[in-house]
């Protein structure tokens, strides 16, 4: 099967921008880029020859803030992809999804890589996380059904057709549902479990908001080509390409690792609890820069008062992250926000105290350091609106 090419319906793409690359080292060049290894680096030709970065991080177009999730029909897989399109249907083992802009379809195995397939926009108040969908929550798991007038049904999906889901509800018999009579179709979380490759990947963000995780990528003329986690291969043309982050690299997300100390102080009750990927209300990782809204697919979401503690273990050479209110719920808000190395506090008087507008760049030195703490306080407004994002908590090799 030829490669799927993932390019916005815009007519012909625009000349490809030039990208910023962060690697272990301190150089972060920018230009176009000629040559990519998820072990190796990336090559960019600036205008003071090639630039090579080795310990590949990211990739970043300057100037382009990182776009929401897809907001109408989409797919998301069980590691996490989402991607807008269209449901064409299935069989007994794979449902058939066509990206938007795409011409050719994605054979899915739905009962083990896809975990919801939305057919209608989610409502605003959605979670992000299906396993926290009220119409599929349950026990034992199930599939579920969510139709277009509001009403659920869970059981077990055995296959598609044409037009159509073979549904057998709890208690009844088996049926086959229309496709146009959903607005959502969600798989048991039981089985719908990430797969996610040994070594090194990718998560892509484009610019129509697609977000999807590959593995044995490189530069061809224009476009990056690379395998989707899920399955297919594709080509994304490199206008269309806003970020590249490597996981399971050289750096290491804070919301993948387990803080050896997490202490709580509630303001006037129970304290908030730290949350991985998202706001601590479950919500996407919203925070404003100079070039707009961005949303981050990983980091933490935190609320006063909450200290966070790390084990470094001296094998670190930085930390950073892009640290703010939250562009929805910390409108009104203040925090105090502190870092500390090995016990010692950073000098960080702009996150003293922290307010509404653009989120503040950390890029902490962390070399030969055995620790390091995440200090979320109250400000002068107490906690109301006052959740604190930390979009790409990271620490580099």
């Amino acid at each position: 099967m030829l490669p799927l090419v993932l390019a916005l319906a815009l007519g012909a793409p625009p000349e490809p921008s030039q990208f910023t690359v962060i690697g272990t080292g301190e150089s972060t060049p920018t230009g176009k880029l000629t040559a990519i290894s998820l072990t190796i680096g990336a090559q960019v030709s600036t205008p003071g020859g090639a630039k090579t970065v080795s310990g590949l991080v990211t990739l970043k177009k300057p100037g382009a803030a990182i776009p929401p999730f897809p907001g109408g029909a989409h797919i998301i897989t069980a590691i996490g992809d989402r991607v807008p399109g269209t449901l064409n249907g299935g069989d007994a083992k794979v449902l058939r999804f066509r990206h938007a802009t795409s011409d050719e379809d994605w054979p899915l195995a739905h009962d083990t890589a896809v975990a919801a397939v939305w057919l209608r926009p989610p409502s605003a108040d959605t979670p992000t996380d299906p396993a926290k969908y009220t119409w599929l929550a349950g026990t034992p798991s199930r599939d579920g059904l969510l139709y277009r007038n509001g009403d659920a049904v869970r059981g077990t999906i055995t296959g598609f057709t044409e037009t159509g889901v073979k549904f057998t509800p709890d208690g009844a018999a088996a049926r086959e549902v229309a496709i146009k009579d959903l607005a959502a179709i969600g798989f048991n979380p039981q089985f719908a479990r990430p797969r996610k490759p040994k070594g090194p990947y990718a998560n892509l963000v484009l610019s129509d908001g697609t977000r999807l995780a590959v593995t044995e990528v490189a530069v061809k003329e224009n476009t990056l080509v690379c395998k989707a986690v899920c399955g297919p291969a594709v080509e994304v043309p490199l206008a269309n390409l806003v970020s590249l982050d490597v996981l399971q690299g050289s750096a290491t997300y804070l919301s993948d690792l387990k803080p050896t100390k997490a202490e709580t102080t509630g303001f006037l009750g129970a304290g908030w609890a730290w949350t991985p990927d998202r706001t601590v209300r479950g919500h996407p990782l919203r925070l404003l820069s100079d070039n707009g809204e961005n949303t981050f697919d990983k980091g933490l979401g935190t609320h006063p008062k909450i200290v966070l503690t790390y084990d470094l273990a001296g094998k670190y050479s930085r930390f950073e992250a892009l640290v703010g209110l939250d562009v929805v719920t910390g409108k009104r808000g203040r925090a105090d926000v502190r870092v500390r190395v090995d016990g010692k506090e950073v000098p960080l008087p702009e996150l003293k105290v922290i307010a509404a507008g653009n989120a503040v760049p950390l890029r902490v030195d962390v070399r030969g350091a055995k620790e390091l703490t995440l200090v979320i306080d109250f400000g002068p407004t107490g906690d109301v609106q006052a959740d604190v994002n930390w979009g790409g908590a990271r620490l580099v090799e």
